[in-house]
């Protein structure tokens, strides 16, 4: 029961990456329709990425299961091991293009805290699978990013988040998971009120509303490690903007979030981080809204 279990929290999670990147519009982002507007990245190669990182899943459910009686912290140790493995699968099967590091890390956590809840019997709510996946993280931002600087080992290669961290303090995904995924939780709540409220609506129109009003609020550390403070200030400023229009859910909000998509494509600026949020609340209401069946958890 448990295999099968983690076998479909490993798809929802593959699946919400997918379901994501497929909405549009998205300002800056991939779409079906149109390119990345940092890198150029386009929707199949992200979906080939997506594709990839299934085994990874699966290891980190598994990892969750097996560690139920462990630490957290313990636990954590060794699940290092498939979130490493799962970045490599993805550059491979991306020849390098993207890397989808903070899907990896905030799905890979979650995952984990799915098998280990399961292996517990304990009900599968939010609440119990983000304090769960935040568990396994205590104290990473002191140790991870608590004294880096930009004169600490100049030589390595830092990620967006880290030159974030480094240049104005933001403390990103590591923040997000150690504190308990705040703002993936106000994501999902704003979802579960769209759906009772705005029913009439698709989900791709309930996801791109989310999406901008996660933008308005987000300290994206990808927009501030590549455009700076300034570009990420006037981002949620244009985000609120169109939320004071109605966001996705009117014509003159979702006529402003396509003059929002030209502006950020010339600019080159591209809110990953609003996609991970929106994709990892996706994914946390899949896990809760799995039937138990003989064999099982499915759809």
């Amino acid at each position: 029961m448990t295999e099968i279990f983690i076998f479909n929290v490993a798809k929802l999670a593959v699946k919400s990456v997918i379901n994501v990147a497929a909405l549009y519009p998205k300002p800056g982002l991939l779409t079906p329709l149109t390119k990345s507007a940092l890198d150029g990245t386009d929707f199949f190669t992200l979906n080939d990425g997506a594709m990839a990182l299934f085994q990874c899943f699966v290891n980190c459910g598994a990892v969750g299961s097996d560690t139920e009686n462990m630490k957290p912290e313990e636990a954590y140790s060794i699940l290092k091991s498939p979130l490493k493995i799962g970045m490599q699968d993805v550059l491979q099967a991306t020849r390098g293009k993207i890397s989808l590091r903070g899907h990896i890390f905030f799905m890979g956590l979650i995952t984990a805290a799915a098998g280990r809840l399961i292996a517990q019997r304990r009900i599968l709510t939010p609440g119990a699978l983000v304090l769960a996946a935040s568990s396994f993280v205590r104290g990473i931002v002191q140790r991870e990013l608590w004294g880096i600087d930009e004169n600490n080992n100049p030589d390595k290669a830092r990620t967006a988040g880290e030159r974030a961290y480094i240049n104005y303090g933001f403390e990103g995904c590591r923040g997000e998971a150690e504190k308990g995924f705040p703002i993936v939780l106000a994501a999902l709540a704003l979802l579960r009120e769209l759906e009772a409220t705005q029913s009439q609506l698709d989900f791709r129109e309930h996801g791109v509303h989310i999406f901008i009003s996660i933008m308005s609020e987000l300290n994206d550390t990808a927009i501030a490690a590549n455009n700076g403070i300034s570009e990420l200030l006037r981002v949620q400023k244009e985000a609120k903007k169109i939320m004071d229009l109605g966001g996705g859910l009117t014509m003159d909000g979702t006529q402003q979030i396509f003059e929002f998509c030209k502006d950020l494509d010339k600019k080159g600026i591209s809110p990953k981080g609003s996609a991970l949020i929106l994709a990892t609340a996706f994914f946390i209401k899949g896990i809760t809204e799995l039937k138990q069946t003989r064999s099982g958890y499915s759809n």
